[in-house]
């Protein structure tokens, strides 16, 4: 009987069930949409009963539609999304609807900390620029508006930490994504109590679960979870990863030579060091799935999802088709025109003070002058991180690139011109998945370690080389792009 391991991608918007081979062939996913709730201006929260139905829900139709008996699901990890807030009572129920890495409600207590000084102390301590989402920040907060949360809250925990609670019953926190949480030190790898009373919230110290690595594993799944998610009982259960690593190691990223680059919602840059790396600039810093390992990464929701939102409100309907808007953006290409687009519709990356536009519009230009400008305008955006995280050193040599946008033959050239380095596609669909099956066939023994999966599972690659003239040519341009930003900011 062969042997399949499961990989569950808790995302923003969509849970997501995947079975794979043990080299990381994909049988089947399940998904389910599951959008944040909006109670407030601000707010994006998810009702945790409801997020572990839905989970159950597309564990037991990945089940279903792999014609696979439960029993030959060898184990099961998890990618998530990073950062949000999960609160457990004393008896391990949620206080309150989780809150995920898109909400905004303690945005006037971060910038307080930041006028204050406190970011600055803690940066050291934590490696971890601060946001809204941060689980200190909203901490924080609930003490200051929902003081009973608070109180009552026992455990803190990310959303894979929750849903493998429900599956084992054990409350543990995964290093990757609680090393980005500002309550962990990822220099001394433990939670530091000096974070916790920088950002007034002594008493979650006492909060805190045990920390386990990505491969690792405290429990199975109970009898009371398999009746309700169709796996079977006793399947063992391991820590998983941030997404961010998931995409990284999807891409085969283990060294610090390659760069793994996701665009998408987000757009992310990550590369992997065997240290920290020290600089002036203020890196985010966790550790990685390889012991020993540490993974520097930035990102903003600054990529595809501006150019989805643009399609959908002023282009032709036919233009949602890929093949229809690339043959559109292949048309305004040949022309070089001058519009600028800044992809800051949900926030910038650049300066905290702009938004979204266009700049330079003629009444001669066309929807493809326009749909240029925005791909032009995200590969903009998406270098403003990246040129950060190829000058810690000079030891880049290829980017390895997963997301929607590699649907675009020209706008990976695009991306591969601006970066000046060979650029190689990855084929893999959903690497939230797969990355966490991957992570399930290290837990169980099947592999020695991460490095040797992904070996084993190296993913099929479109590469591309980046020409000197265009490559000059996006760069002048991407001044102008910096240029123009700068005086908007004033």
């Amino acid at each position: 009987m062969s042997t399949f391991f499961m990989g569950v991608d808790l995302g923003g918007t969509v849970i997501k069930a995947g079975i794979y081979s043990p080299d990381g062939q994909e049988l089947v996913v399940a998904e389910h949409p599951f959008p944040t709730e909006s109670p407030q201006a601000g707010f994006s929260e998810r009702n945790m009963e409801t997020l572990w139905q839905v989970t159950c829900s597309v564990i037991r139709e990945a089940i279903a539609k792999s014609q696979l008996s439960a029993s030959q699901i060898a184990g099961v990890s998890f990618s998530s999304h990073g950062k949000g807030l999960y609160l457990l009572d004393k008896h391990g129920k949620p206080v309150r609807n989780g809150i995920v890495s898109s909400d905004s409600r303690a945005q006037a207590i971060v910038t307080q900390w930041h006028q204050n000084g406190t970011s600055e102390q803690a940066y050291p301590l934590s490696l971890q620029q601060l946001w809204a989402s941060h689980p200190v920040a909203l901490l924080n907060w609930l003490k200051q508006y929902e003081p009973d949360s608070y109180r009552d809250g026992r455990y803190v925990l990310m959303v894979h930490d929750y849903i493998r609670y429900r599956l084992t019953d054990q409350l543990t926190c995964e290093e990757t994504n609680i090393s980005g949480s500002q309550l962990y030190n990822p220099t001394t790898s433990s939670y530091d109590p000096k974070l916790c009373e920088l950002f007034g919230i002594e008493e979650a110290n006492d909060k805190l679960a045990p920390v386990i690595n990505s491969a690792q594993s405290t429990g199975c799944v109970t009898t009371h979870a398999a009746n309700e998610c169709g796996l079977k009982e006793g399947t063992p259960v391991f820590g998983g990863f941030f997404d961010v690593v998931g995409a990284a190691l999807s891409s085969g990223v283990s060294q610090k030579d390659k760069l793994s680059a996701v665009a998408g919602t987000w757009t992310i840059s990550t590369r992997v060091f065997d240290k920290i790396m020290p600089a002036d600039y203020p890196y985010v810093w966790g550790k990685y799935c390889i012991p020993g390992t540490y993974f520097v990464h930035e990102g903003s929701p600054t990529s595809a999802s501006n150019l989805a939102w643009f399609t959908r409100h002023f282009f032709d309907q036919r233009l949602q088709d890929y093949k229809v808007l690339n043959a559109c953006v292949a048309e305004g290409a040949t022309r070089q025109n001058d519009i600028l687009f800044f992809p800051w519709l949900y926030g910038s990356n650049y300066h905290s003070n702009l938004h979204g536009g266009l700049l330079g519009l003629s009444s001669h230009h066309t929807e493809g002058d326009i749909a240029y400008a925005i791909y032009q305008g995200i590969v903009f955006s998406h270098l403003l991180h990246q040129d950060r995280i190829v000058g810690i050193d000079d030891c880049t040599q290829a980017i390895r690139f997963t997301g929607g946008p590699t649907n675009s033959a020209l706008w990976m050239q695009m991306f591969c011109d601006a970066s000046n380095l060979p650029l190689e596609v990855v084929d893999v669909q959903q690497s939230g998945c797969q990355a966490a099956a991957l992570c399930a066939a290290v837990g169980s023994g099947y592999y020695s370690g991460f490095d040797t999966a992904i070996a084993s599972s190296t993913p099929k690659i479109t590469a591309y080389q980046p020409n000197p003239i265009a490559h000059q040519q996006l760069r002048d341009k991407f001044a102008r792009f910096k240029a123009v930003a700068d005086a908007l900011s004033c």
